[in-house]
């Protein structure tokens, strides 16, 4: 392949990477805008997924679609990894397209909607993301198939079978709700979501540090060490942060912002991540030999 269209890949490759990040860092500016110059600084919703119904709704919708798509597009470095990205980015649209309880502890929403408002949107918006999501899963299923007939070392990991079937028993809950208990999947889908995206982020995380020195070693380096330990650090927090916000939501009465400030720290917490991870990529070339074969091209 030619220089210059290997150039573009590993250019489009970074570009995505740091696309990511502005797009949560668009969220948090959204909302801190919505506080600063919408509320006269007095008060906060529960939740960033509260700010749905707000004018900050379309930069709350479009990010989270938008760093799906991202998620889904980007190459994890094992199958395992891939599988895990590809899960969270799906969440991300389900968090994006089923929204939270509206949040009236600022008053009213200048963007409320009524029951059944919510439901035909729910409703609109699922079907497209499932009949999306299954073609694209046939067409998948048929390249893997192909590539393995091509060469037996594409064949799925136990370790990524794993994966794949919880992931999946996770979307089938999910598609249960939606197909049998529409109610109960509106006013549970985001939640599941929103912490299921989470934990696969966490996974992705755990999974990197572990590959990271092996990344290292590869093109000569034995400065992975430091990454990872990062990595593992950065997972941890990640974890308590989510654990502490399951936690509080049952059992804490007296602070109603236990969900905000929770998804803050979770946003800065994998921005931080993705950009140590983006520096880590960058100095090691962006990609190694084999990545760059699954990228279509050579490395650099």
């Amino acid at each position: 392949m030619a220089a210059g269209r290997t150039r573009d890949v590993v250019y489009t490759y970074r570009y995505l990477r740091g696309a990511m990040i502005a797009l949560l860092l668009m969220l948090l500016l959204s909302v801190a805008y919505q506080w600063w110059w919408e509320t006269d600084h007095s008060c906060w919703l529960g939740s960033i997924s509260a700010y749905y119904y707000t004018p900050a709704r379309t930069v709350f919708v479009g990010s989270l679609c938008a760093l799906g798509a991202s998620l889904i597009a980007y190459k994890g470095h094992s199958s395992e990894e891939d599988v895990l990205l590809n899960f969270s980015g799906f969440m991300a649209f389900v968090v994006a397209m089923v929204p939270t309880v509206p949040d009236n502890r600022c008053g009213p929403n200048a963007y409320a909607q009524t029951p059944s408002e919510i439901a035909a949107a729910v409703r609109n918006n699922i079907w497209s993301l499932v009949v999306v999501a299954v073609i694209a899963a046939v067409i998948v299923a048929a390249l893997k198939r192909g590539a393995m007939m091509r060469d037996a070392s594409a064949r799925p990991t136990a370790r990524s079978v794993l994966v794949t079937l919880a992931c999946g028993g996770v979307l089938l809950v999910e598609l249960t709700l939606f197909l049998v208990l529409r109610d109960r999947f509106i006013a549970l889908s985001h939640g599941i979501a929103a912490v299921t995206m989470v934990a696969g982020i966490i996974a992705v995380m755990v999974l990197s540090a572990l590959r990271t020195v092996e990344r290292h070693r590869a093109v000569g380096d034995d400065d992975g060490r430091g990454y990872r330990r990062i990595y593992l650090a950065i997972a941890l927090a990640l974890t308590l942060a989510l654990a502490a916000t399951v936690v509080a939501k049952l059992t804490v009465t007296g602070f109603a912002h236990v969900v905000l400030v929770a998804e803050v720290i979770v946003i800065v917490l994998f921005a931080t991540y993705w950009g140590v991870q983006t520096k880590e990529l960058w100095d090691l070339g962006e990609v190694s030999a084999d990545e760059a074969r699954d990228l279509g091209a050579p490395a650099e």
